[in-house]
């Protein structure tokens, strides 16, 4: 529907803040993976959100959202298994993964095309930020990417109980940014 403007709100990032207490972080705590992605359609937009812990747990959220709010949230909790936690921690390890530096841009009032991902990896003390907004923005890393995406769909696709757990804040989009995607 090219010439019709469709607000696509929240979608210009996921805040990176990862506020430190006074309470030391315990596994249970520390986070060693946020990934999440915004996927927009024509009426509604689908949002995935997914935070790995350093115990191997991890928080799962998939949201249906129209006109900027939730028309639905489905959140799922677990543990990954050995395998799933051996091969992620060997795309996180990686050295063309880490080597990624992405330029931190502004996003412009209208975009085409809008797909954003955003992805934070627990670093030594500190977080890899990447934040993409689009499929042109995330090309140049395609190759780093690719295995990381891919583990991440795969565990999107196996079957997982829906929890009763509330939805998690660092899974919240930014609501002051809003992007109108043409």
């Amino acid at each position: 529907m090219t010439g019709r403007i469709k607000l696509l709100c929240l979608a210009a990032s996921v805040p990176f803040a990862f506020a430190q207490s006074n309470r030391p972080a315990t596994d249970a705590t520390t986070i060693r993976l946020l990934i999440s992605e915004v996927q927009p359609g024509s009426m509604a937009s689908e949002q995935y959100c997914t935070l790995v812990f350093a115990n191997r747990r991890f928080h799962s959220e998939k949201a249906v959202r129209k006109v900027g709010k939730d028309h639905d949230r489905k959140i799922y909790e677990g543990e990954l298994s050995e395998p799933d936690w051996n091969a992620l921690a060997a795309i996180l390890d990686n050295k063309d993964l880490q080597d990624i530096v992405v330029p931190q841009s502004v996003p412009p009032m209208v975009m085409d095309n809008v797909h954003t991902y955003a992805i934070s990896v627990a670093r030594e003390g500190k977080y890899q930020n990447m934040e993409f907004l689009d499929n042109k923005s995330r090309k140049p890393y395609d190759a780093q990417l690719k295995p990381l995406l891919g583990w991440w769909k795969a565990l999107r696709g196996k079957h997982m109980t829906v929890s009763n757990a509330d939805p998690d804040p660092k899974c919240a989009l930014d609501d002051t940014h809003a992007v109108f995607a043409q």
